[in-house]
């Protein structure tokens, strides 16, 4: 299998997907604990470097290495902008 193949994979997955319920189980069936602590941690990082806080201040109320914070932010900078389409700036709605 190639990383194109595996991410297309991902996405008919994750498009079959209808219901928060069936996502919740779905979610806990393929990961670890540890795992979805993991990417909800990240998804957390990229909501506050959006809002404009601080890294330093992003490490304190999460308990984030700044290593994980600088590359959320490097991926939002420079990454294909999948995080900012999926979390707006614009968006109030937002639950830290």
């Amino acid at each position: 299998m190639t990383l194109d193949q595996d991410r297309k994979l991902l996405v008919k997955t994750f498009r079959r997907i209808k219901s928060a319920r069936v996502l919740l189980d779905f979610l806990d069936d393929l990961l670890t604990e540890e795992e979805i602590i993991s990417l909800a941690q990240r998804l957390r990082i990229a909501k506050f470097i959006l809002k404009k806080k601080t890294y330093e201040d992003i490490s304190i109320r999460l308990s984030a290495s700044t290593a994980t914070i600088t590359k959320i932010g490097q991926v939002i900078k420079y990454g294909k902008g999948g995080l900012v389409k999926v979390f707006p700036k614009s968006k109030a709605s937002w639950q830290l």
